[in-house]
């Protein structure tokens, strides 16, 4: 029992009993003065509690801020870590790239090395070689029936296939302005000068790696005819000899394919930059579906020209939709029947080879709404440098092409003008259009300078321009605008004496 609950017990009526002196209660005073001690007394227990509480709370505070501490120098430290390892990294990287140059570097050189010890073997191998055929004399070809002047010709031919074949397998250099590498001919007995001839263009591969600064070019002349075994010889040949540029022309031959056999020499050369085909028949989705296939993304192939292919209407519109190159500049689709295109052909040619600077489109029967087709494609256009055309008889809306590279109907129509492409119109038995001289330059906002200001020329010499500028919907403030834009080329122009080329 506490020591209140005693007090209480003393002083309450039940304890004091009859027998028992009679307790006296407390007064006020005291017990606001019991109140206060026990007051005090739980006031003192709730403070050492919450000291003690907070005591606690401190220390734990004071734990966790130690632990924080402690791990941000962790994470510092770590982020050093990172960093190092990052910068290390990045010192690797750059010492493998500086590494893998180094390799290729040695790579590169000891292929060079290779190509030329292969190339100086062939030399030495063959520097006591000489031809191993007999060149015909004449009395020997007159006595089994050919004339004099036949006699001549062929004796001629055969002594070039003699000095080329040697040449070659001297590794010399052929030089397209001599004569390039290639079959021009062929006669009866020739048969096996043209087994030494194929066999020195396949040796010939060593002497085109070797000199890698130079190009070289092999073609197939026209209206002769080869037999199979040459062409077999030649295929495997060209397969192997990867030369520059290619041009084959028809011929005439038996047992093989001469689209197969062209498509084969194509399809292996890794070297190849310009493609050339004439007059040779294409007749079939078949043949389309082959030229195409050799020939699209094809690199390096820069330059194709295919002229007089479509033997019938219909066939090169195909060809046309499917030609599709990767870094092709230039190609050529001269006389090949080429008309009645759909609508969105020439823009989905256009943008299916978008490295295509010249396109030349001369002598293809186009009608007027190709013209339509064309031009449409032509508003839209910003990679194509130049286009030529070739008419013996003009569509009579041919304008609509020239209006899109310069439309002289107002100021805006000028300046919303194709001011990258140049366009070339040849008409035969006259002079061409001289459209072709306003895209020129190379910057098109030159060309559009040049176009505005021999617009304003013309109406000045008119004096049409102030009816014009308010017609455009230029204002006078705006005038300055437009002279400022036109003053650098107004100026070059007045220094070379140069407008009378601009104005018309």
């Amino acid at each position: 029992m506490s020591h209140q609950d005693n007090k209480r017990q003393k002083h309450s009526p039940s304890s004091s009993g009859l027998s028992g002196p009679e307790t006296v209660p407390p007064n006020a005073s005291q017990w606001t003065q019991m109140r206060q001690e026990i007051m005090d007394s739980l006031r003192a227990e709730l403070q050492n509690d919450f000291q003690s509480q907070l005591d606690q709370l401190k220390e734990k505070v004071a734990q966790f801020e130690g632990e924080a501490s402690q791990g941000e120098a962790e994470k510092s430290k770590l982020k050093q870590s990172v960093d190092q390892l990052k910068n290390e990294n990045s010192q690797l990287k750059s010492k493998v790239g500086y590494l893998e140059e180094k390799v290729k570097s040695m790579e590169n050189s000891v292929n060079k090395a290779e190509i030329k010890s292969k190339y100086l073997e062939m030399v030495k191998k063959n520097e006591q070689w000489e031809y191993p055929l007999a060149v015909p004399t004449m009395g020997k070809l007159m006595s089994v029936g050919y004339d004099e002047d036949h006699s001549v010709e062929i004796i001629h031919d055969i002594d070039y296939l003699k000095n080329v074949t040697t040449k070659m397998r001297k590794g010399g250099h052929i030089d397209v302005i001599d004569q390039p590498v290639g079959v021009y001919f062929f006669y009866e007995g020739m048969l096996p000068h043209y087994k030494e001839f194929a066999d020195a263009l396949f040796e010939y591969k060593h002497t085109i790696d070797y000199m890698e600064d130079k190009k070289f070019t092999f073609l197939i002349e026209g209206e002769t005819f080869l037999p199979a075994q040459v062409l077999l010889w030649l295929e495997k040949a060209l397969k192997h000899t990867h030369f520059h540029r290619l041009e084959f022309n028809p011929i005439q031959t038996e047992g093989v394919r001469y689209l197969d056999f062209i498509s084969n020499c194509v399809r292996e050369n890794t070297r190849l930059e310009t493609f050339r085909l004439y007059n040779v028949s294409i007749e079939n989705s078949r043949d389309i579906d082959l030229l195409c296939e050799v020939l699209n993304n094809k690199a390096p192939l820069k330059e194709i020209k295919l002229m007089y292919i479509g033997i019938e209407a219909g066939v090169f519109q195909e060809i046309f939709s499917k030609l599709r190159t990767e870094d092709g500049h230039k190609i050529v689709l001269s006389d090949n029947h080429l008309s009645n295109l759909r609508p969105t052909a020439m823009s989905e040619f256009l943008s299916s080879n978008p490295s295509l600077e010249e396109l030349d489109l001369s002598l293809n029967p186009f009608n007027e709404q190709d013209i339509v087709y064309i031009a449409d494609a032509l508003r839209h256009n910003t990679t194509l440098r130049r286009l030529r055309f070739r008419f013996p008889d003009p569509p009579t809306n041919l304008n609509l092409v020239e209006s899109v590279i310069f439309d002289s109907t107002s100021l805006n129509a000028a300046y919303n003008s194709n001011h990258h492409c140049n366009l070339y119109i040849f008409f035969a038995g006259r002079a061409g259009s001289d459209i072709c001289r306003f895209n020129t330059c190379n910057d098109p906002t030159l060309n559009r300078r040049k176009k505005i200001y021999t617009l304003l020329s013309k109406r000045n010499r008119r004096r049409e321009n102030a009816s014009f500028f308010e017609q455009d919907g230029i204002g006078i403030k705006h005038i300055p605008q437009v002279l400022s834009l036109l003053a650098p080329f107004s100026e070059h122009s007045i220094e070379t004496g140069g407008r009378q080329d601009y104005d018309e």
